[in-house]
């Protein structure tokens, strides 16, 4: 069985650069209306009031996802990050491995895909699906932006940590990406993921081109 159901909400606060309160973060999942194997995973964040004058962003991602197959069958990604939007949609045939990639200006591109390709958001939930032991590496493929990437993750040890709602024995997992044979040098991650069967992330670290958010 998978560790995370319908009903789940966890929220986050994000820190960027010396900003405490930088932002809000959302990540839910909820039962799909026909669909008994398929859960809404959607993640959203929102700039605070002391970052939105100068950076501000508001994210809103949903992925439809297949709790058979454990990937996903539909991604829908609303990102607004200063004056640039970006509205994309992939949907997927995990069967056929194939994904269908359209934008809001039109644009379409049909992708041969692996079996299991996932979207960033789902990649996090299949990574808690996984039996994370110290010293695990797992990749696998996921699909942004019609662009397919590798995620590498690697279980690097279990470790005690302690943030506001008190002390968590957690996994610290290491991701990174991948484009082909060349590696994303400015898009990472650690995530600490608790070690009991929840698997619930509590604290992550982002590396972005424009400083680290926590």
């Amino acid at each position: 069985g998978l560790p995370f159901q319908a009903g789940e909400k966890l929220t986050y606060r994000i820190s960027w650069s010396n900003i405490v309160e930088a932002g809000s973060a959302e990540l839910s999942a909820t039962a799909e209306d026909g669909r008994p194997n398929s859960l809404r995973l959607q993640a959203k964040a929102l700039t605070s009031a002391a970052v939105s004058a100068n950076y501000p962003f508001k994210d809103d991602f949903v992925s439809h996802f297949d709790t058979v197959v454990r990937a996903p069958w539909l991604y829908e990604k609303n990102f607004t990050e200063r004056k640039r939007i970006v509205r994309d949609r992939v949907t997927f045939n995990q069967a056929q491995r194939t994904a269908l990639f359209t934008n809001s200006r039109n644009q379409s591109k049909q992708m041969s895909i692996e079996l299991g390709t996932q979207d960033p958001v789902s990649s996090l939930y299949a990574l808690r699906g996984l039996g994370l032991t110290p010293g695990m590496h797992v990749s696998f493929p996921v699909l942004d932006g019609g662009t397919q990437y590798i995620v590498e993750a690697r279980v690097v040890e279990a470790e005690l940590i302690t943030i506001k709602l008190g002390s968590f024995s957690a996994h610290r997992v290491e991701i990174s990406l991948r484009r082909e044979s060349r590696p994303v040098t400015n898009r990472s991650m650690t995530a600490w993921i608790t070690a009991d069967t929840r698997k619930l992330p509590v604290l992550a670290s982002v590396a972005l081109p424009v400083g680290a958010a926590v």
